[in-house]
Parts: structure tokens; sequence; C-alpha cells
């Protein structure tokens, strides 16, 4: 995420967040149950701790050391669904993660309001010990955890004046030898855990090219896409996800594919009108090209700038 912002921020979670609990039966048949909630508040905390030079939690604010701003973060909503009934031994798992955060300065002044939304889907795959019972779940949330902060974070750098750096790369599949060890935990952009035929090339398309939007100006996503696979692919989509002030413009966020026959190229196009009186901001637009199967194309990021209407550039 770069080098940490020379200030001092006050971390505030919102106390719901730490007990939030996944609760599901394995493959035998037993009830298990995973803390979500303590995956989220780790990775929040180390998304912090890599944006900012000192961090003060709310709940151990150090006596003598006065905070630059206060970020304050509460999981409006989630969602986790595993799909235990899967042939042979990977489960289709799906996640979703709504973050609200609210950035304020010393004196209490309101700075920035984002919510953040993060969405994963991968193939769990069952531990190869005992009655291979348990799925391999929690590399999965940390990894949407993590996502959620980089996410998070990045928008706090960008709006503190910092410079927004590509996302890291996810954690990988755990491997089916025990020998491998597991690699360091990073802030990952969202990585398919099955591999898609399916290849894409989104490009953002504005009047003259610069990348730069202004209020009232129209914002088109396109999104070709090819089967390079030897078979036809019938029930396949494009997502966006990202900024919120911008997607939210988007009347759909997910359109559905036309039958893609092998070598066949297909396009989608996402048209938005960005309102006249949005703020100021580095924008980011995550696109997916997925299959109803789990398999997905590796994603792409567009990123923009948006500025107020009549603002010249140089």
């Amino acid at each position: 995420m770069g080098e940490p912002l020379p200030s001092t921020v006050t971390l505030k979670l919102a106390p719901s967040i730490t007990p939030q609990t996944f609760h599901y039966t394995d493959s035998c048949g037993q009830p298990e149950e995973i803390p979500i909630g303590r995956q989220i508040e780790a990775a929040l905390r180390e998304g912090a701790h890599r944006t900012f030079k000192t961090v003060v939690s709310d709940d151990k604010t150090d006596k003598g050391i006065v905070s630059d701003h206060v970020i304050t973060i509460d999981i409006r909503d989630w969602f986790f669904a595993l799909d235990t009934d899967a042939l042979y031994d990977r489960a289709p798992a799906t996640m979703r993660m709504n973050a609200f955060a609210r950035m304020h300065d010393k004196t209490g002044a309101l700075l920035r309001e984002t919510e953040f939304k993060v969405v994963r889907q991968e193939r769990l795959r069952l531990e190869r010990l005992g009655k291979n019972c348990n799925y391999i779940i929690d590399p999965f949330i940390k990894n949407t955890a993590v996502e959620l902060a980089y996410k998070l974070f990045m928008d706090a750098r960008v709006a503190l004046g910092g410079t927004p750096d590509s996302p890291p790369i996810a954690e990988p599949p755990i491997s089916d030898s025990p020998s491998t060890p597991p690699m360091a935990a990073a802030l990952p952009a969202t990585v398919p855990a099955s591999p898609s035929t399916l290849r894409f090339k989104a490009l953002l398309l504005d009047e003259n090219g610069n990348l730069i939007f202004e209020g009232g100006e129209h914002v088109r996503v396109r999104v070709d896409v090819v089967n390079t696979g030897a078979s036809p692919v019938e029930h396949a989509s494009a997502s966006l996800i990202g900024t919120t002030a911008v997607i939210e413009q988007f009347p759909a966020t997910n359109l559905r594919i036309p039958t893609l026959l092998p070598g066949q190229t297909k396009t989608v196009e996402f048209i938005a009108t960005l309102p006249m009186t949005i703020q100021p901001q580095h924008t980011e637009i995550l696109v997916t090209v997925s299959e109803s199967v789990g398999a997905a194309a590796p994603p792409q990021t567009l990123s923009f700038t948006i500025q107020p209407t009549g603002t010249k550039t140089h």
C-alpha cells in the first residue's frame, strides 16, 4: 500500500464486528462455526497500520497522543453461502461484505463518508485429513476481509492526498501438497479459484479520451469477451464494483453475456451519467467476468479522475 502516511489516526471499530460468526454443517453432518468478525477486525487493523505512521485503538487510547484523524468503521451487512451439496471435493462459496466508513479531522469535522462493497466467489476444497469433513474456509474469509480493508484504506489514502497503488495479488489457493508452506497475507484484488475459458478486455470510454470526467458527463465501460475454449459458454455475466459514488449511477452493475461459441467474441456495455454535484476524487472500477459454474476470468481495474463541472485541466 505504499509508504505509511506521516499522521496519527484513531481507529474506531463498531462493537458488533468482532462477535460475527458463520455457522454451518460440514460434509459429515457436524455443526461448525467460523469467527468471521475476528478475521475482519484483524484485516482492518493491519490495513490501518499499513496506511498511517501511528494508529491508536479507540479501546486503548494512549494518553498524550493527539490524533490527526479519526476513522469509524461499521459492517452494514455480510453474507456467506457454502454449497456443501456440490459434487466431488470442491464446494462453491460466496461471500459479500458491505462496510461504511467515516473520517473526521482532529476538530471533529467530517472529511469523508464512504460505503464499500466486496463480493468474492471461490470453490473451497475439503481438508485431506481424517474423514475429509471440513472445508478450507479460513483463507477464503481472510482474503475477502483483506480486500475490504485494502479498498477502505486506499480510499482514505487518496482522500488525504496520498498516491494510490495498484492492488496486490491475493494469496493463491492452498496446494494439495501438505509440504507447501502458506504465503504471507497480502491485500488482494479478487482472484478466481477456478480457471475460465473466457478472456475479456474492459475499456473506459469518454468523449476526449483523457480519463478525466466532469459532473454530468457519461461514463461508458465496454467489455469485450472472447471464448477461448472448445465448448460453447451459455451462462456468463459481467459485473462492476468499485467507488460507491460512481457505481450507484449505473442502472445495472451486472449484465448477462449472450451465448459464446468457441472463438466467438461478444460485447456488453455499462453506461452511467455522473451527478452534477459530484466531488473531485480518484475512482476505480473493478470489472469481473464469470460463469454460472463458478469459473471466472482474471479481473481488470479501470482508474480515472472525477472533477467538478467547469474545472480547467492543464
